[in-house]
C-alpha cells in the first residue's frame, strides 16, 4: 500500500510540475509578445524620428540652395549692370569719336 501512495504522490508531484512548466511557458510567451510589441513600437518611433530628421535636412538644404541662388542672381545682375554701364560709356565714346571724324 505504501508503494501505491508513493506512486500517487509522485504522479501528483509530476502533474504539479507539469502545470508549473506550462504556466512558465505561457508567461515566457507573453513576455516575448510584450517585448516584440515594444520593439515594434521603438522601431516605429525611430522610423518617425528619421523621417522628421530627413524632412528637416531637406528643408535646410532647400533654404541654403535658395539663399545661394539668390546671392548668385544678385551678383550676376550687379555684374550685368556694371558691364552694361561700361559698354554704354564705351559706345558713347565711340559715337563721339566717329562724330568728331565725320562732322567738322
Amino acid at each position: 500500500m505504501a508503494g501505491s501512495g508513493l506512486i500517487k504522490s509522485l504522479a501528483e508531484r509530476e502533474q504539479a510540475l507539469a502545470k508549473q512548466l506550462e504556466d512558465a511557458r505561457q508567461a515566457a510567451e507573453a513576455r516575448v509578445r510584450e517585448a516584440e510589441a515594444r520593439a515594434s513600437q521603438i522601431l516605429a518611433e525611430a522610423e518617425q524620428a528619421a523621417q522628421e530628421l530627413e524632412a528637416q535636412f531637406r528643408a535646410r538644404t532647400a533654404e541654403a540652395v535658395a539663399r545661394i541662388e539668390s546671392e548668385a542672381k544678385a551678383k550676376a545682375e550687379a555684374e550685368a549692370r556694371a558691364i552694361g554701364e561700361a559698354a554704354t560709356a564705351k559706345v558713347a565714346g565711340a559715337v563721339q569719336a566717329v562724330l568728331g571724324e565725320v562732322l567738322p
